[in-house]
């Protein structure tokens, strides 16, 4: 039986950030914590990105895209 992927990580990018050099919003959904970064890697995940599945925080600024990271 295969086990069922669980949504891990919500990924955007925030414009207001790109003079930091760490333009990358990481979202942690099972503790709620979220870092901003400029890059992110993570092994034997599926990924899904859809056009207009902002949520939360990221819709809050300004994202209309995020990438999903399930692991």
């Amino acid at each position: 039986m295969q086990r069922l992927k669980q949504l891990r990580y919500r990924i955007w990018y925030k414009k207001t950030l790109k003079k930091t050099g760490k333009p990358l919003m990481v979202q942690d959904v099972l503790t709620g914590k979220t870092i901003n970064t400029d890059s992110f890697n993570n092994e034997k995940c599926e990924i899904r990105i859809a056009f207009n599945n902002s949520v939360g925080e990221a819709k809050a600024c300004g994202a209309t895209t995020i990438l999903e990271v399930y692991l």
